[in-house]
């Protein structure tokens, strides 16, 4: 029998109170320190989770009758209340359905399991034992069940390259290993990609719930964020979610701007060659001569080589002489492959005096085109500001002579002068004044009652 601080105490004390207390405990004063539990005092659990409240009991197991477990909340009555759990099927609970129920099957297991947490579940409870005419409730330990916000995210499983064009498989475990109602997981990623459940039983009854995803990485995938999101359907607004930036890698692709442009002919002739690539990891260059490989970045008395790079892509340039990068190939290299081409040779001279000759033979036709456009506005123009005036023979008199005539379009001649004489479209013609004398001017009136005299000299006949 165990008697507190006995390991301190004379041998001969420590038997005389055994002998004592066995006496005692032949009534029923020993049922106290039979009946004794172990269990947490406080358990936390998650919203949406599941929580395991471990628990193991000593009790009067000797005692005739069907044995009975039971939890109850903090200030429920024993006898009345109805149960939160229990083995007994006799005995009504709070909440059918076995969401929160007594897991163990040994006859000191009172371990309580809850799935699908919500926050009503946060409370105090404590365990009563019942075996025929033998019960105890062990009011001495109420464990706490504490209830918060979801806050464990998914488990995803990546490798941390991809290759593209490999077939891949991502996994997304759900957190907790509960037997409630099965998590919804779902997968976003912007691309093409098939799902399925690879949801593992577990020994002790809890479901570890998983999907799998199977795709196959390109290039235009590297940098996409997937997602996988875990939803609790038990609980309305639940969720956690996880995501990861793929990494994916290919090899490197020369780009197709890549030449050498000359300029000059001759020994001073130079030229300046371009080259890009992109690749993940990012490439680098190298430049082949028929005689020697230049690594993209170097400099010697004739060539000298840069190269930049900008995310995924890299661009290099190589400067030298004419003569010498007649015949360059531009190298493009990862760890995932090579790319290699021949740059093409562009004279620039000849392109550029192509061009200025284009341009000059274009902006004379505009300006041809123009002037033309304008003259023709002009004699338009002046067309259209004259009237109809008359003209005919004149017959003359003593001192002047009156020409009447038909319709015909005013003379343009650069000798003709206006007057202002006359009226009523008829041409008249004076003289100078002498009677006989023939000759004189011939006026001749517009349509708007203005004269204008032709500079034409009459000679009478």
């Amino acid at each position: 029998m165990w008697v507190p601080g006995a390991s301190q105490m004379p041998p001969s004390t420590k038997l005389c109170i055994e002998i004592i207390l066995a006496l005692l405990c032949q009534g029923r004063l020993c049922q106290a320190p039979v009946y004794r539990i172990q269990v947490p005092s406080r358990v936390t659990a998650q919203q949406g989770l599941c929580v395991l409240l471990p628990c193991n009991f000593k009790a009067n197991f000797n005692s005739s009758g069907v044995a009975y477990k039971y939890w109850f909340l903090m200030d429920d009555d024993r006898d009345t209340s109805l149960a939160v759990a229990t083995t007994d099927p006799g005995r009504a609970l709070r909440e059918p359905g076995g969401r929160i129920r007594l897991v163990g099957d040994a006859p000191d297991d009172c371990s309580l399991l809850i799935s699908d947490v919500r926050a009503g579940d946060r409370d105090r409870y404590y365990f009563r034992f019942v075996k025929g005419d033998f019960k105890y409730s062990y009011y001495e330990t109420q464990p706490l069940v504490d209830v918060t916000e979801l806050s464990e995210q998914p488990v995803l499983r990546v490798p941390e390259v991809l290759l593209s064009g490999q077939l891949v498989n991502v996994t997304c475990q759900a957190p907790g290993t509960c037997s409630g109602t099965p998590p919804q997981i779902t997968w976003t990623g912007g691309f093409d990609y098939t799902a399925r459940n690879v949801s593992v039983a577990l020994a002790n009854g809890s479901v570890s719930y998983s999907s799998e995803l199977s795709f196959t990485p390109a290039p235009g995938d590297d940098g996409k964020e997937l997602v996988c999101t875990v939803t609790y359907p038990a609980l309305v607004g639940v969720f956690t979610r996880r995501s990861v930036q793929l990494q994916v890698h290919y090899p490197p692709e020369l780009l197709p701007q890549g030449n050498c442009t000359v300029w000059g002919h001759g020994p001073g002739g130079v030229a300046t060659c371009h080259c890009a690539a992109e690749g993940n990891p990012p490439p680098h260059l190298e430049w082949r001569l028929p005689n020697r490989t230049l690594t993209g970045d170097f400099e010697g008395p004739e060539l000298r080589a840069t190269s930049w790079a900008q995310g995924p892509a890299v661009s290099g340039e190589l400067r030298g002489p004419a003569g010498a990068l007649a015949n360059v190939s531009c190298v493009a290299t990862n760890a995932h492959g090579q790319s290699q081409a021949v740059l093409t040779v562009v004279t620039a001279a000849g392109f550029s005096w192509t061009l200025v000759v284009a341009l000059a033979v274009a902006g004379s036709l505009v300006l041809v085109v123009a002037g033309a456009a304008v003259a023709w506005k002009v004699v338009k123009g002046r067309q259209g500001g004259r009237v109809p005036t008359r003209a005919g023979r004149c017959q003359g008199t003593g001192d002047g002579q009156v020409c009447h005539s038909s319709e015909q379009q005013a003379s343009t001649a650069p000798s003709h002068r206006q007057d202002v004489t006359g009226e009523g479209g008829a041409l008249e013609k004076k003289g100078r004044g002498g009677g006989g004398e023939g000759g004189g001017r011939c006026y001749r009136e517009r349509g708007d009652g203005e004269q204008f005299t032709e500079e034409h000299i009459y000679a009478n006949i």
